[in-house]
């Protein structure tokens, strides 16, 4: 019973607070639906994911960047 109000405090305190302009990879890619592989794939290549910050050793992508890469990628369907 204790873990169940562990775990909703924490989610109550996500709630909470404000969302957050940058993601690391592995939150990134879970905002996208994709793997964390595919992320670091794309990084690596140099080419065909989102845009990317390098923090020190830290990889964080901006929420308004994986919206402008989806954006980019939407396709209407043909009539």
């Amino acid at each position: 019973m204790d873990q169940i109000v562990e775990r909703l405090d924490r989610i109550e305190a996500r709630l909470a607070s404000p969302p957050r302009a940058y993601l690391p990879v592995a939150e990134a890619a879970d905002y996208l639906g994709l793997s964390k592989q595919q992320m670091d794939l794309w990084r690596m290549k140099g080419g065909g994911g989102p845009a990317f910050h390098r923090v020190g050793r830290r990889v964080l992508y901006a929420v308004e960047d994986l919206k402008a890469f989806m954006d980019d990628l939407r396709q209407e369907p043909l009539s």
